[in-house]
């Protein structure tokens, strides 16, 4: 009985190929390699799959070194797959997160724009943003140390402070500090009353700066 033929041993130093999986039949184990290059289709055994590699998929991308039996048919030897280089992940800034997480934020920007258009057009005192400022500072220090307290099962920082530091320009402070923190965003009464104090408080900027030009 004739022994069928083997393939000839592949040099470690050839150069290696690469092509596409196709016809593989699963319940035969093996397929064909179709060279990227056009090269002649190269027979692909599954045992000539390298062995940490045995999960097989049609159509995808391997390289491969080559070799013929002795009747000259070509065979693909060392098959390894090719994986796409996945590039690393964007780090979404702390600005993108805050706008994805809360669209309540672009408040904060739409009212600068009223803002700057107010001291275009009017004499408008720098008294304006420096109490803005203050209070929006002392607004987030203010969610933060609130924040902390409920953690922590301490002393809490009264709602009413809270939402008198932003009834007098601090909100701006307050809408950052709720979506940085992740706090006060869901009591629906503290919303309502925060929100109220944020129109009044932009209602009262723009009665007086742009009417009286304080």
């Amino acid at each position: 009985m004739t022994k069928p033929a083997e393939p000839r041993a592949f040099s470690e130093s050839s150069p290696r190929q690469e092509g596409h999986l196709s016809g593989w039949n699963e319940a035969r184990g093996f397929g064909f390699l179709k060279a990227v290059d056009g090269g002649p289709d190269a027979f692909a055994h599954i045992r000539a799959f390298a062995k940490e590699e045995r999960h097989i998929e049609e159509g995808h991308l391997y390289s491969y070194q080559t070799e013929t039996d002795e009747a000259g048919r070509l065979r693909a030897a060392d098959i390894r797959p090719i994986r796409p280089v996945r590039p690393e992940p964007v780090q979404p800034s702390l600005l993108h997160k805050l706008l994805s997480r809360s669209p309540r934020i672009l408040v904060i920007p739409a009212f600068l724009f009223i803002a700057i258009a107010v001291a275009i057009t009017t004499t408008v005192s720098p008294g304006w943003f420096i109490v803005y400022g203050v209070a929006s500072i002392a607004c987030f220090i203010g969610y933060g140390l609130d924040k902390r307290a409920a953690t922590h099962k301490q002393w809490r920082v009264s709602e009413t402070i809270l939402l008198m530091v932003g009834l007098v320009g601090g909100w701006p402070g307050a809408i950052l500090a709720q979506e940085f923190f992740r706090h006060k965003t869901k009591k629906p009464a503290f919303r309502t009353l925060f929100w109220m104090s944020v129109a009044i408080n932009m209602a009262a900027f723009v009665q007086i700066a742009a009417f009286t030009g304080a």
